[in-house]
């Protein structure tokens, strides 16, 4: 045997021994990604925010399929659980904690199942709304007087599926005042639809008490307003603050004139959602996406005035008790916001 075959048997032993790494992936390449939008209704402003984004992930990177699949927030959460949508883009604080603990709507626990990309907004306004017709009929300035009063109402608030516009909004703010629903509505039944079928029953006098989701301000309250006189539902800070922090959301102040019925600053609850992804989406696509988008701030700013502050430092934070989508951490570990 030769000097060089011993030579050449000890390194392959060598090798065999000490196998090399592999090497990273790398997802600078403009190669097309494809994915699922799950978890808002056919139409508002998730609708227009999704459709949005997706344009700027797919003029990144041509030939992207990106679709949006119209549903309910736990309704999408759950589809990601399953495999079946890859990405929701309005996960509240009630639809990941209640996924989490295996809570109704949710059959068990939806732990390890998904994981968070960005947080997209924090100003999702819970809008506290009465004709003015019953507040003066009732005399109802308040939640404090409904609570003493329990005067009887026709309410108005969203899907039992959306959890973040019912858990996080009439729900909470009953329970921080200690008003129990079956008090006040008298076995009138309650009427379950989006911000805009609420509004058009308000504004159809089918209903007396408004209280769902929302931009400060919404031009089509405004409209409402002008047919059928309204007033806003007075908050004491300090219970609007326990409501909020129940589930880690913000209070927001309602400034005079926001709407011409609002005649001094009030308060209310601001609602934070965040962008999550399906544990099943690969690395690239997560990548890719929250790449895109915070490539192109100025573009994801001008969709809409709840995002007119996006920037990736401030979406990076991760308000919620999952972890970092693999994909995304990657892209915040690249520009240095996580070690």
């Amino acid at each position: 045997m030769t000097s060089y075959t011993v030579r050449g048997m000890a390194l392959a032993t060598i090798v065999a021994t000490f196998p090399i790494a592999p090497v990273s992936a790398d997802f600078s390449d403009k190669k097309p990604i494809s994915f699922t939008v799950d978890g808002a209704t056919a139409s508002g402003y998730f609708k227009v925010v999704t459709e949005a984004m997706n344009g700027i992930v797919r003029e990144t990177y041509p030939g992207t399929a990106a679709t949006y699949k119209p549903g309910s927030p736990a309704g999408g959460v759950l589809n990601l659980a399953r495999g079946q949508s890859d990405f929701t883009y309005n996960a509240g604080p009630p639809e990941i904690a209640y996924a989490l603990d295996g809570k109704a709507p949710f059959t068990e626990s939806l732990k390890g199942k998904f994981n968070f990309v960005m947080l997209l907004h924090q100003g999702l306004v819970v809008h506290n709304l009465m004709t003015k017709e019953w507040a003066d009929r009732n005399g109802i300035k308040s939640f404090a007087d409904i609570a003493a009063k329990k005067p009887q109402m026709r309410l108005t608030v969203n899907q039992l599926a959306n959890l973040q516009s019912t858990v996080s909004m009439y729900m909470s703010i009953f329970d921080a005042y200690g008003i129990k629903i079956e008090e006040i509505t008298k076995g009138a039944p309650v009427f379950h639809s989006n911000s805009a079928g609420g509004l058009d029953a308000l504004r159809d006098g089918k209903i007396d008490v408004f209280i769902n989701g929302g931009f400060l301000p919404t031009a089509e309250i405004t409209d409402v307003a002008r047919g059928r006189p309204l007033m806003w539902v007075s908050g004491e800070p300090s219970k609007i603050k326990a409501a909020a922090d129940r589930w880690t959301n913000s209070t927001q102040v309602v400034p005079k004139g926001i709407y011409p019925f609002v005649t001094e600053d009030d308060v209310t609850i601001s609602i934070w959602n965040a962008v999550i992804a399906g544990a099943h989406v690969s690395e690239e696509t997560v990548y890719k996406f929250v790449k895109a988008l915070g490539e192109n701030r100025q573009r994801v700013r001008s969709i809409h005035p709840t995002l007119v502050d996006f920037a990736i430092d401030k979406v990076s934070n991760n308000p919620t008790q999952l972890s970092y989508d693999p994909g995304a951490a990657r892209y915040y570990r690249e520009i240095g916001l996580l070690k």
